[in-house]
């Protein structure tokens, strides 16, 4: 059973600084996504080094379904045998896959870090329960958090769970692993 966050509430403001400030983190787990009637599930791999990022899914067998490589400005997507370029993350994906998917922003939602302008409920220990973003472009998306681990004294989320307004899509990441170097 993995741990379901604190047993005393944590000083959010503080907690949001600090996390602020983690540019350079990894993590493995599991990402389900589901599109209408398409349903997909892979084991996730996912780093990031400050505005450099890795993110690949793969089945149980370990063959490669997704892999995104964000590399001085350049991001590349290698899907189906075909490799996409762009200088935007969030544009790619949206070109290749048709999902509008705010990398920027979800970069920060997937540490339990809220946007200046998003509104957000907490648990009882004091962590994101429920995200409502306000920026342009991700007003349709909500974020639910699950259980939260302990990592270096910050507690990161376990588990989130991104749907999608007025559609039955969704995105759920569980984490198996932080790694904050």
């Amino acid at each position: 059973m993995r741990p379901q966050g604190p047993s005393a509430p944590v000083n959010l403001p503080a907690q949001i600084e600090q996390l602020r400030a983690v540019e350079q983190w990894k993590l493995t787990g599991k990402m389900a996504l589901r599109e209408n009637d398409e349903a997909v599930s892979a084991n996730l791999r996912w780093s990031v080094n400050e505005q450099d990022l890795a993110f690949r899914l793969s089945n149980f067998l370990g063959v490669t379904l997704v892999d995104l490589q964000a590399e001085h400005g350049l991001v590349t997507l290698k899907a189906d045998d075909r490799t996409y370029t762009d200088t935007d993350a969030t544009r790619l994906i949206y070109r290749v896959t048709g999902w509008d998917i705010p990398i920027g922003q979800l970069l920060n939602w997937v540490k339990g870090v809220p946007g200046d302008a998003d509104s957000y409920t907490l648990t009882d220990a004091g962590l994101l329960a429920t995200l409502s973003p306000a920026c342009n472009r991700c007003q349709q998306w909500q974020v639910s958090y699950g259980n939260y681990m302990q990592v270096d004294n910050l507690w990161l989320p376990g588990a989130l769970t991104l749907t999608q307004k007025d559609t039955s899509n969704f995105i759920k990441i569980r984490i198996h692993q932080w790694q904050i170097p």
